[in-house]
């Protein structure tokens, strides 16, 4: 790849997506979060800003235009554009944006969720740093912050929740669809095959395993320092049920994915083989998924979704890990719950209206500090 350097030189220009849904209430406080960050006051660094707004309803491109008109008054050279389409879903967003709409000379792209919030004004430059320091490293992620662990008092639902979050902070590799940066090269490899309800899963096991060529190797991800944003998280338990089905629905989903991807490493690289079958085919996998239901017995989730997270904290080492097992036994149970539901909900093919937002614009103002 060269000197460190060298490689340096050709990641200048970046390109940051917005995948956006019906978020005419949060796409605004984004936007303007996102044009306080101070990459774009880094003269380095040539950078563009694309909303894909699809299949809205909402008043979210009007939105999207004013928080444009004032970013254009403070960024004057950045590259700001709108592309609407008509099918709805992220990752048909996220293919129009990493193969069609982004600036294809870009050396990053970073893709950002409509309805976050960056803590702390040094976040992407963090990122970015990440990659062009560490020629190794193909996505530079951040620290998700719930809303509640900002505020001053916390309800017991709250340290809950933020105790579940230590839990999955403390895996290696993570990656969360909301916000990370990565290596344009490698993302335009990619296809997320059409079917796929959450991409996470999917793309970091692309990414640690070389598009299934070679084992796992977690440090291909990489946390960067000194950067956070903010989401407002789920705490009632009528909007933490319904999102951790689809969220359980989505992973049994990239599990079937990921079984048909392993039986044919023969046949080359996986994003050789997914574009090879959605050049032929759009919607194969679709038919993979129905295939996999109907061939299935009465339990079609994926095995061990039961005891994920018991078998997390067995994992934990040190002094922290007793304080959390409340949190793990809760969680299991929850799981019980989800999971049973996630398997009737695949098992009986219910996905549509399966993609429920119940968030609201509640951390606007709390992501800067």
């Amino acid at each position: 790849m060269g000197s460190i350097g060298s490689f340096s030189r050709v990641l200048k220009s970046i390109s940051i997506g917005l995948l956006a849904w019906n978020e005419e209430e949060s796409i605004g406080a984004t936007l303007d979060s996102l044009f306080g960050q101070s990459l774009f006051r880094d003269p380095e660094h040539e950078v563009e800003v694309v909303c894909v707004p699809n299949a809205c309803t909402d008043g979210t491109v009007a939105a999207i235009r004013l928080a444009y008109e004032r970013a254009a008054v403070l960024h004057p050279r950045v590259g700001m554009e709108i592309h609407e389409l008509v099918q709805p879903g992220k990752v048909n967003a996220w293919n129009h944006f990493v193969q069609r709409f982004s600036n294809p000379k870009a050396g990053i792209l970073i893709l950002v969720d409509a309805d976050i919030l960056f803590h702390g004004v040094d976040t992407l430059r963090n990122m970015v740093r990440v990659l062009e320091e560490n020629p190794d490293v193909v996505v530079a992620t951040d620290r998700p912050v719930k809303h509640v662990e900002l505020a001053e008092r916390k309800t017991w639902r709250d340290r809950i929740s933020l105790a579940v979050s230590r839990m999955t902070r403390l895996a290696p590799g993570q990656l969360t669809g909301q916000l990370y940066a990565a290596r344009g090269d490698f993302l335009r490899r990619l296809v997320i095959p059409e079917g796929i309800l959450v991409e996470d899963g999917f793309l970091k096991q692309m990414v640690v395993t070389d598009c299934f060529t070679r084992p796992a190797d977690q440090s291909r991800i990489r946390c960067a320092p000194d950067a956070a944003h903010v989401f407002e998280a789920y705490t009632r338990i009528g909007d933490i049920l319904p999102n951790q089905r689809r969220q359980a629905v989505g992973h049994a989903i990239y599990t079937y994915l990921r079984e048909y991807l392993e039986i044919r490493r023969t046949e080359g690289p996986a994003d050789e083989v997914i574009r090879r079958h959605c050049d032929r085919d759009a919607g194969w996998f679709l038919k993979e998924i129905d295939r996999r239901v109907s061939e299935g017995k009465w339990w079609v989730m994926h095995k061990g979704c039961l005891t994920a997270r018991l078998r997390r904290w067995t994992a934990m080492r040190g002094a922290g890990r007793l304080p959390l097992l409340p949190a793990a036994l809760l969680g299991t149970a929850m799981d019980l719950v989800v999971h049973l539901w996630a398997n009737e909900t695949l098992r009986k093919k219910q996905l549509k209206g399966i993609w429920k937002d119940t968030k609201s614009a509640a951390i606007a103002g709390v992501g800067q500090k």
